[in-house]
């Protein structure tokens, strides 16, 4: 009985080398590499996983570009995951301490169970918010200063709007549209609603939230025009300017935190195209 297991089990041991030497042989084969990094046929395959849509040449490109950032980071010691292997690995371990926390109740930032493509992205966004975090160190008052000199119409307030939404059939709103409008008429008018809406910086948020849609015909009211008539199933509606003060450049102290975030924006991105166009690439 023996004698008769002995060559089965012989033929599963042979089997089971031969597919980890397949294994092996495949991870060891690479298709890029990137400062030196080799990308196997396995973490080629993820990539295109990750990015479905693109063709092999933007992949290529888009390889470079995580790579390059992924490698500034170990230089600059940030914890990272700088590749598939790894990746697999952490992501192992993330998932089962997550699993313990569910278990014990405790929370859990983040997804309570990743995959590989959404724990790369988590991981990839910590990695380059630390890197921006590095490079703001660059960004000082001075130039801030000089971006908001040169760019002081990006930072004027919107112009600010007395109005009146009036509401009603659409044919009542445009026989009123071609009369003398009064303010007395839009307030005693049987046929009409009217209420008195403002439109300033305090009030834009609302509008952008609430009625986006209806800001882009109302922003550029001069004062006695009307809007375009907006309709849904139940009404029609449009805006009567009452008043329009220009709204003034708003100060330094009050953009400058919205400057800084754009300036390391534009820092960060300028730091990549240096990456990628200094690193050393080679394609099979």
């Amino acid at each position: 009985m023996k004698e008769k297991l002995k060559k089965p089990v012989f033929i599963l041991l042979v089997g089971l080398i031969l597919l980890m030497a397949g294994l092996i042989w495949r991870n060891s084969q690479w298709v890029m590499k990137v400062n030196d990094q080799k990308i196997s046929e396995t973490e080629y395959t993820f990539y295109q996983k990750l990015y479905p849509r693109l063709d092999e040449k933007a992949l290529a490109k888009q390889i470079v570009e995580d790579k390059v950032q992924l490698q500034q980071a170990k230089k600059q010691k940030i914890e990272t995951i700088p590749d598939y292997k790894t990746l697999q690995k952490k992501l192992k371990t993330v998932n089962q301490e997550n699993e313990r926390k569910i278990k014990k109740k405790q929370v859990v930032y983040g997804l309570r169970m990743y995959d590989e493509v959404s724990f790369y992205r988590y991981s990839l966004s910590n990695t380059i918010n630390e890197l921006k975090k590095i490079g703001a160190k660059d960004i000082t008052t001075k130039m801030m200063r000089s971006y908001y000199d040169k760019h002081q119409s990006e930072f004027k307030e919107i112009d600010a709007k007395e109005l009146y939404r009036v509401s009603g059939k659409k044919s009542t709103l445009e026989q009123l549209r071609k009369e003398d409008t009064t303010q007395e008429k839009l307030i005693t008018h049987s046929g009409i609603t009217s209420e008195q809406v403002t439109l300033n910086e305090t009030t834009l948020r609302d509008w952008i939230k609430y009625r986006e849609d209806d800001l882009s015909a109302v922003n550029d009211l001069s004062i006695g025009e009307w809007s375009v008539t907006f309709d849904n199933a139940d009404k029609s509606w449009s805006y009567y300017c009452l008043s329009s003060k220009a709204g003034e450049v708003q100060s330094f102290e009050v953009v400058k935190e919205k400057i800084a975030l754009r300036l390391e924006k534009e820092h960060y991105q300028a730091n990549v195209k240096k990456w990628v166009k200094q690193a050393e690439v080679e394609v099979k």
